[in-house]
């Protein structure tokens, strides 16, 4: 009698542990990476200023039902329970100039970490801009680049566009040696070539929701 009131128990028990996790899975609402999105990575060199991109951004963004993000019904200033998990290959990132795209790969360490990800910790809401169709918050966030993770911190701006899509824009002073990369001094410009530490990162990334 015992044993059948314990096994009922425990499976009333895992039954309200699903139930709850369907609920809190249902208290999200889900964007999703589309196509048109683009990352720019800019910097200078004692030679010449340069940029890099990419357009393919995967991953998603979910968070609270609750949360408005009508610019001009915004939600109250403070934390938003949010959660975001991106990515990028490195091998999609491009110059134009395969010299320079092969110094950047060696220099991103390619081979042994192809992936740049970055996972939402923190979303703050700060305020509100309706005459722009902005929402702005402060993100903080665990960026890995090169195998390295590090918190990084920015202002994103959120835009509702039509067919519940939302264009998320952002940027980002970064060092190259916070991630243990080493600034190219390239070998075909004897080592006359400079390549300053730090870059910016700058970024437009087009989701979707999901039904």
């Amino acid at each position: 009698m015992k044993t059948n009131l314990l096994h009922r128990s425990s499976a009333l028990l895992l039954t309200l542990i699903w139930a709850g996790s369907l609920c809190a899975a249902d208290g999200y609402v889900q964007y999703k990476a589309r196509p048109g999105s683009t990352v720019k990575i800019a910097g200078s060199s004692n030679i010449h200023d340069w940029e890099v991109q990419t357009g393919l951004i995967g991953g998603t963004f979910d968070i609270d039902a609750k949360v408005s993000l009508d610019p001009a019904k915004p939600p109250p200033a403070g934390k938003v329970d949010a959660k975001a998990s991106t990515f990028m290959m490195v091998s999609s990132i491009k110059s134009g100039k395969q010299a320079m795209d092969n110094i950047m790969y060696d220099t991103m360490k390619k081979d042994t970490n192809p992936k740049i990800s970055y996972e939402l910790q923190e979303l703050v809401f700060k305020k509100s801009v309706p005459d722009e169709g902005q929402l702005i918050f402060d993100a903080t966030g665990a960026l890995t680049v090169s195998g390295v993770i590090v918190t990084n911190k920015m202002e994103v701006m959120m835009m509702p566009q039509p067919d519940d899509k939302l264009l998320i824009k952002g940027s980002a002073a970064l060092k190259m040696t916070d991630f243990g990369m080493k600034p190219p001094a390239p070998a075909l410009g004897l080592g006359l070539i400079k390549t300053d530490d730090e870059v910016k990162v700058s970024f437009e990334w087009v989701t979707a929701k999901t039904h």
